[in-house]
């Protein structure tokens, strides 16, 4: 909040007044104090108009404390409406946007499916193994439903699903749901991780570089995912071709702290040329 002081003299005393000033943005109906709803809006039409604002500027346009900006800048990127960046922001721009669950479903369906089925070969019969969420994962629970006696903890609903009915004994993690994805998440989830002891974790990408790694769209799911890598002895990345060359919103963890690299024979042979000088488990269906 921004103030206009004043000094007044009251018999001998000096007396200070503190008046509250409003920006033109920071005003409402009735000259009330913006909303966090309201700054959001037009935040996100400061940003289409000028790609970039900086921490400063939210403080001088809004009339907030270099607190309360940040803490909008934070939430926004959790809902994947803003990217941080240093000393302030941007928009997230369509490239960086997560396809639908629907897209990512039907996308690359049998290099997915081939994928699933090589990343069972590496599991057996009573392993402690997580499935992470995403829809590489699922082919792989898909194709894990004859082994037996596993013990499987994940943070997708959809795994859930597919597992139903068969011997597997099924453990989900808490947090927060998010809709649509059927992904559970947050610092609950964060939390939860640290009951289990997970022998393998099947995980998934938005992105995959050798320079920065694994990273996702979502950066509560991105926390999670690097939580998971953590705490497991062995993490098998799944991932098909499109996802390779691609860094999106959040970091998950270096590539070197992937044991085994799963993906599909599509994958452009430079970078497999690459990824096999840098000396990692890549294998191609």
């Amino acid at each position: 909040m921004l103030y206009f002081i004043f000094f007044k003299k009251h018999s001998n005393n000096i007396v200070i007044l503190s008046v509250p000033c409003y920006t033109e943005l920071q005003k409402m109906e009735g000259g009330q104090p913006m909303l966090p709803q309201e700054r959001d809006k037009k935040l996100t039409e400061y940003l289409r108009e000028h790609e970039i604002i900086k921490i400063d500027q939210m403080v001088k346009l809004f009339g907030i404390s270099i607190e309360t900006a940040r803490r909008d800048l934070t939430r926004l990127e959790k809902e994947g409406v803003i990217k941080k960046i240093y000393g302030g922001a941007m928009l997230i721009t369509e490239e960086e946007l997560e396809p639908t669950t629907l897209e990512r479903l039907s996308k690359n369906l049998v290099e997915k499916m081939a994928i699933g089925r090589k990343c069972a070969e590496f599991i057996h019969d009573g392993d402690s193994i997580l499935i992470e969420v995403g829809t590489t994962t699922l082919q792989a629970a898909k194709a894990l439903k004859n082994k037996k006696r596993l013990k499987v903890v994940t943070n997708s609903i959809h795994v859930v699903n597919e597992l139903m009915g068969t011997d597997s004994e099924i453990y989900m993690i808490g947090g927060k749901v998010r809709h649509g994805e059927g992904s559970i998440s947050g610092a609950i989830s964060i939390a939860d991780l640290e009951n289990f002891q997970i022998g393998k974790a099947i995980i998934s990408a938005g992105g995959v570089t050798l320079e920065r790694g694994l990273s996702d769209y979502n950066v509560e799911e991105a926390l999670v995912r690097r939580k998971v890598v953590e705490q497991a002895k062995e993490s098998i990345l799944v991932a098909d071709n499109s996802k390779f060359g691609h860094d999106v919103l959040a970091h998950v963890c270096p590539i070197t702290a992937i044991n085994l690299i799963i993906t599909d024979s599509k994958l452009d042979p430079d970078l497999i040329a690459k990824f096999e000088a840098a000396n990692l488990n890549l294998v191609l269906t």
